[in-house]
């Protein structure tokens, strides 16, 4: 073939993939093999310029690959010299320029290098994955290949090219504790996440543990690569997409003026929480003393509500009352800690706040912790407004979590349309169906052939006396705050670091979010709750609706 016509195939993606896999393997990093792949480029494009004929593109290509391997090796020999004699000099060692960068300026097809420039930049990019992946994260080939959309053979052959160069530095890790045990973060987290939520960029174990190494020690990223035994590309750009977060702005990491990085969110370790727990439990038997006392004299009060559900059981309506209880009691004790230890402290304003538990490999922890969601909606299903909360954690399961969309949820619509009752008769066959699955999941109730919602249903004019139901618990607890308010500060003091004093609030909100487990089993116990016969439960879901 004519030379001019053999640019072609410096296009090809699998030829491409198979020199940058050749670079790979003879590199430390993938860095340094973008720079080799894009110095064999330019030596084959100034070559194909000098010919006439090329009978054998990949034979010729390959020729000129291990000559320029061979003068990269020479130069990066004479490089680490230079570094390491400008270890001693004030001299600035001069920025290199990317060949490729430098040859586009004179060559006329500049559209097809750029494009192959990209290419080398995304199989960089797609190197690191497949390492990250397989040796930090334990994954499985075909998932791998299932999670960056290639085929497992292509996940196969990227990890048998760089094996050899990159084993040296995972081997690395197993001499140190971390690595060889790593941490595992449990997230919570509180506000609205929909486009907030840093914490899905830290599903993996390796950015777990990055993270997890700045809790409350802003590191470098060479300290966090010695401390890993994690080559610095890997940290470097793990470090950005965690300063990153989801919406840009939020992250799990921030980057201080020196460079560093520190937690931007309270960690507590698995054996710091258990302490937690023991000084809260000195409160935990006069808590629920307080919560039975206060259910036992409201009954009435409670049965008497006008529900637009039918609601006779008042074990039934406690499950959506005692963690708002609790809630209140929580909400008493940081305005109390505000005034007595924090007026200076300016709290901070996000629209999500995260909170993590690290357990370690031999760690003992039981997270009772309870949350609650809520979603909303306008003009939907004849209502002008409604909004739907629930409950969830050891007992019962979440039925929906924030940014759930009603509108496109057949069994609240359904729900919703059954308020006042609704005859089976008029369903279709299809209605039937979703009716089916809503009664299986709690939502509603069949009495004779009508369908009511089993979950609690109030009027909008009457949501402030519903609040008030679980809220006026804090006037019978007054005499609980006080002494609780000073352990609290002192755990505050002992485990929040001083970069995020400011988030106080949150260390109480998920910390006392074990009581409301501890309340929930015992008023089990004790028969002023009872336990649902299936985690799938009416239990501890509530709808307001304005008609």
């Amino acid at each position: 073939m004519k030379a001019d016509e053999s640019i072609q195939y410096l296009d090809n993606k699998e030829f491409l993939d198979a020199l940058f896999g050749y670079a790979y393997k003879r590199c430390s990093s993938s860095h340094e093999a973008e720079d080799l792949c894009s110095d064999i480029i330019v030596a084959l494009l100034k070559s194909i310029r000098r010919q006439t004929n090329i009978n054998n593109f990949y034979s010729f290509a390959w020729t000129i690959a291990h000559r320029v391997y061979a003068d990269f090796s020479e130069k990066r020999k004479h490089r680490n010299n230079q570094i390491i004699m400008a270890a001693f000099t004030d001299h600035q060692l001069t920025n290199q320029i990317d060949p490729i960068d430098e040859f586009i300026k004179s060559d006329h097809d500049a559209n097809a290098i750029h494009r192959i420039k990209r290419e080398i930049t995304f199989l960089s990019k797609m190197y690191r994955d497949v390492m990250i992946m397989y040796y930090l994260d334990e994954m499985k080939t075909s998932d791998i290949a299932k999670t960056l959309g290639i085929l497992e053979t292509t996940v196969k052959q990227r990890l048998f090219s760089a094996r050899n160069t990159i084993r040296k530095e995972v081997e690395k890790m197993e001499s140190t504790n971390l690595m060889l045990k790593p941490i595992k973060l449990i997230f919570t987290g509180t506000g609205s996440p929909g486009g907030n939520d840093p914490r899905i960029k830290a599903e993996r174990i390796f950015s777990q543990n990055l993270v997890y190494l700045c809790k409350d020690t802003a590191r470098s990223p060479k300290e966090l690569s010695d401390l890993l035994h994690v080559p610095m590309p890997f940290i470097e750009e793990e470090l950005e997409i965690q300063c990153r977060g989801e919406n840009g702005n939020y992250g799990l990491l921030k980057k201080l003026d020196n460079n560093k990085y520190i937690s931007n969110f309270i960690i507590i370790d698995a054996a710091d929480f258990n302490h937690v727990h023991e000084v809260y439990s000195q409160y935990t038997t006069e808590l629920i003393t307080k919560v039975e006392k206060y259910l036992s004299k409201n009954k009435s009060k409670i049965l008497d509500f006008p529900f637009l559900s039918d609601q006779s059981d008042v074990q039934f309506i406690a499950w959506s009352l005692i963690s708002k209880m609790i809630w209140a009691f929580e909400n008493k004790i940081k305005q109390v800690l505000s005034e007595k230890y924090y007026a200076n402290i300016e709290i901070c304003q996000r629209e999500f706040y995260t909170f993590g538990f690290a357990i370690k490999e031999k760690d003992k922890i039981e997270l009772g912790l309870y949350g609650c969601d809520g979603i909303g909606a306008f003009h939907i299903g004849g209502c002008r407004r409604i909004f739907a909360a629930n409950i969830y954690g050891r007992r019962i399961q979440r039925h929906f979590n924030c940014g759930h969309n009603i509108s496109q949820d057949p069994l609240m619509l359904m729900t919703i349309g059954a308020i006042g009752g609704l005859d089976v008769n008029t369903l279709s066959e299809g209605e039937k169906e979703v009716a089916a699955k809503a009664i299986e999941v709690g939502y509603l109730k069949k009495e004779a052939m009508k369908l009511y919602p089993k979950i609690l249903v109030i009027d909008a004019e009457d949501e402030e006396r519903f609040n008030a139901l679980s809220a006026d618990f804090s006037n019978d607890i007054d005499d609980l705050v006080e002494p609780m308010v000073d352990a609290i500060h002192g755990l505050i003091q002992q485990y929040v670091p001083r970069h995020l004093i400011h988030e106080y609030h949150q260390f109480v909100l998920h910390t006392t979010s074990e009581l409301v487990g501890d309340t929930i089993e015992k008023c089990i116990d004790n028969g002023i709750l009872y336990a649902p016969s299936s985690s799938n439960c009416a239990e501890g879901t509530w709808m307001i609706v304005q008609k």
